[in-house]
C-alpha cells in the first residue's frame, strides 16, 4: 500500500470510529445515519486492499454495486434534510438516476464502469448545489458552517469535481500514460483524505448539536 493511500485509509478508519462512537452514544439518526455509509465504505476499501494483496483482482463488481449504494444512501440522506419542493426535486432525481443505472448499466460487470463513477459524481454535485441553494434561500439562525451538512456537501462537491476528471480519461491513461495515471491515483488519495477529514468535522458538528439537544 502506498503511503498516501495508507494515510487516506487511516483517516477513513478514524472517521468511521468517530461515527460509530457517536452512533452508540446518541443513536445513528442524530448523524443522519452517516455512520452506515462510512462502515460500508471502509469495509469495501479493506476488502479491496486484501484482494489486491492476494493478487486477486476480481472485485470490480463490488465497486459497481457500491456506486449504487452511494446513490441510494445520499438520495435518502439529502431527502431527510430537504424540505418542500427541494425534497420532491431531490427524490425525483435520485429515482431517475437509480432507474437509469439499473436499466441501462450492467452493474454486475466484472470490469469497473467509469460511467458509474461519473454518474455518482454528478449526483453528488447536484445534491450539494441544491442543498446550498436551499440553505441560502430559507432563513435560518446561526452560521452556515455550524451546519454539519455544509461540510458534507462541501466534501462531496470537492470529491466529485476531481472524480469527473479522474474517471473520464481513465482507460486512455491506462494505455497511453502510466506515469500520469499513477499521479492521478496519488492525487485521488489526497482528495479522499480531505473528503473524509471534512466528514469527520461534520461529525464533530453533529456531536455539538446532539449535546445541546441532550441538555
Amino acid at each position: 500500500m502506498e503511503v498516501l493511500q495508507f494515510v487516506y485509509i487511516g483517516c477513513l478508519i478514524i472517521t468511521t470510529i468517530k461515527a460509530i462512537v457517536l452512533g452508540w452514544k446518541y443513536r445513528f439518526p442524530a448523524q443522519n445515519y452517516l455512520g452506515i455509509y462510512l462502515i460500508g465504505t471502509l469495509s469495501l476499501e479493506l476488502f479491496g486492499i486484501i484482494k489486491t494483496y492476494l493478487k486477486q483482482f476480481d472485485f470490480a463488481v463490488y465497486f459497481n454495486i457500491y456506486a449504487i449504494f452511494c446513490i441510494l444512501f445520499f438520495g435518502i440522506y439529502f431527502s431527510r434534510i430537504y424540505i418542500g419542493n427541494f425534497k420532491r426535486i431531490g427524490l425525483f432525481v435520485a429515482v431517475l438516476v437509480l432507474s437509469y443505472c439499473l436499466i441501462f448499466i450492467d452493474i454486475l460487470s466484472t470490469k469497473f464502469l467509469p460511467q458509474l463513477g461519473i454518474l455518482v459524481a454528478l449526483f453528488y454535485i447536484f445534491n450539494s448545489i441544491l442543498w446550498f441553494y436551499q440553505k441560502l434561500h430559507i432563513p435560518v439562525e446561526g452560521k452556515i458552517t455550524d451546519d454539519p451538512n455544509f461540510w458534507i456537501s462541501t466534501a462531496l462537491l470537492f470529491w466529485s469535481t476531481y472524480i469527473i476528471f479522474r474517471f473520464t480519461p481513465m482507460y486512455l491513461f491506462e494505455k497511453e500514460d502510466q506515469f500520469f495515471l499513477s499521479l492521478l491515483r496519488k492525487i485521488g488519495a489526497v482528495v479522499n483524505f480531505i473528503m473524509y477529514a471534512l466528514f469527520y468535522y461534520s461529525l464533530v458538528k453533529y456531536e455539538t448539536i446532539a449535546k445541546n439537544i441532550k441538555k
